[in-house]
């Protein structure tokens, strides 16, 4: 498959930025660190669309894991720090075998029918074992980490059933009822099975529960959670594979979707809803972002295709958040740094092909969430089915993030769990219990329950 462009057409955006924002050289600069920024005002963390947020090649050719976000916590700030990360862990574990594991493969695997307690047993790594460890989706309770969000299957354009496997850093294991520890670590993989080799895709091989050849699976979906001690609440960021699905409002032009026919992203093209946050009545015919129906148990591993398209770009409504998050400035951060790294000139997009490092210019943050000063994550600034957003909501960033690989169905105001703290709460008196893998599969339940030695 040939690269998509980098999609939600943010790139005329992002060259009016530049123009506004800054008379210096045009980014991005391949080796220059961001200036400092000034302090957060008390209120809120300030505009980013005054300065430009810059990457740095370094983080491709020396990738390091930064402990804290920069003290200024700008927008800016905090994907920078999640960019940092991602591409540590998809760099080569071993820079002299570039085919073998990246970073995130030597991390534990969670088996999701291992039982609880998975830390007093043998450490699970690596790709062989994450191909053996794949969960082929029953629906199950909303809190069930293993599968989407909300237990629905989905079906890419082939057919088949996405796969996802859970990763966790070893620091993870470390947690006591106090909380976690520095280098904690979890990351949440969605895949799809490829048709054909397909070079714009980071793959694996594996063998399916429902086969006995092996096939490739191709990377969709990315989830990256970081705990710091100034959050610890997680810092929570989403990469996908541009190819996943386009934007509901229409703007995205083309073909090739892995989660969308053809014709149904024709039809969002052909009847524009500009503002974003709606799908036209045209298109009702395309079921969008509709789970499937009646779907036995266990999940079949093939099924009727999905339509699947993404209410808000980024994570992002239009306009200032009733809570004072100012998503332009959200917006702006995610898409300068999207746009220095993987957009047609970014620093991933132009490395030699063989380059180990060339394939992850086809994927792209969507956006990261996190909660002011590490603050407990309270309730949804944004409407829901619970009630309409809350101004008093500590959430910061991407109020509306989902991943379309693994939140699939619970986007936009009718959801109960609009971004990650619907499901992953976070409190100082409970402080495991934000995560699902240490409190289902890693710890002692002595250590978990309540988030409190019993």
């Amino acid at each position: 498959m040939t690269p998509r462009p980098l999609s939600h057409a943010i790139h005329a955006t992002v060259l009016v930025l530049i123009a506004g924002c800054s008379s210096s050289e045009a980014v991005p600069q391949d080796e220059i660190q961001p200036a400092a920024a000034a302090a957060p005002a008390s209120t809120d963390v300030p505009p980013a669309t005054s300065a430009i947020c810059q990457a740095s090649r370094s983080w491709i050719t020396d990738p390091t894991e930064p402990s804290e976000v920069a003290s200024s916590e700008t927008f800016c700030d905090f994907y920078q720090f999640s960019w940092q990360w991602f591409l540590a862990q998809v760099s080569p574990a071993d820079p002299y075998n570039p085919a073998g594991d990246r970073v995130f493969e030597t991390n534990r695997v969670v088996d999701p029918a291992g039982g609880p307690d998975q830390c007093t047993g043998p450490a699970l790594t690596g790709r062989a074992v994450a191909a053996r460890l794949l969960d082929l989706r029953d629906p199950k309770p909303v809190d069930f980490e293993t599968d989407q969000a909300d237990g629905n299957p989905l079906y890419d354009q082939s057919g088949n059933v996405l796969y996802y496997n859970m990763w966790y850093s070893p620091e993870e294991c470390q947690a006591t009822s106090a909380g976690f520890v520095a280098g904690t670590m979890e990351i949440k993989t969605a895949w799809r099975v490829l048709p054909a080799a397909d070079p714009g895709y980071f793959t694996m091989q594996a063998t399916l529960p429902s086969g006995d050849a092996p096939v490739t699976l191709g990377l969709v979906g990315f989830h990256l959670v970081n705990w710091t001690s100034r959050h610890p609440e997680f810092i929570w960021a989403s990469f996908e594979h541009k190819a996943n699905a386009p934007l509901c409002d229409g703007s995205d032009a083309g073909s090739g979707w892995s989660l969308a026919s053809d014709a149904a992203a024709a039809c969002l093209a052909a009847n524009p809803q500009p503002g974003g946050g709606s799908i036209s009545p045209a298109c009702a015919s395309y079921d969008f972002n509709a789970p499937p129906q009646n779907v036995p148990s266990p999940t079949p591993p093939t099924g009727p295709a999905d339509n699947i398209c993404r209410l808000f770009a980024n994570g992002n409504q239009p306009g200032t958040a009733v809570n004072g998050n100012d998503n332009a400035a959200n917006l702006a951060a995610i898409q300068q740094l999207n746009a220095a790294l993987v957009g047609p000139d970014g620093m991933l997009a132009t490395l030699p092909a063989d380059d180990p490092m060339a394939v992850w210019a086809n994927y792209e943050m969507i956006g990261g969430l996190w909660t002011k000063g590490g603050a407990a994550s309270g309730n949804s600034p944004v409407p829901s089915a619970g009630g309409p957003g809350d101004p008093d909501s500590p959430q910061r960033g991407s109020l509306e993030l989902t991943n379309m690989t693994m939140e699939t169905y619970e986007q936009g105001p009718t959801s109960a769990i609009p971004n990650c703290f619907g499901c992953h709460g976070y409190t100082p008196e409970t402080p495991l219990t934000v995560s699902h893998i240490a409190e289902r599969f890693l710890l002692p339940e002595a250590t978990t329950a309540n988030g409190k030695a019993k």
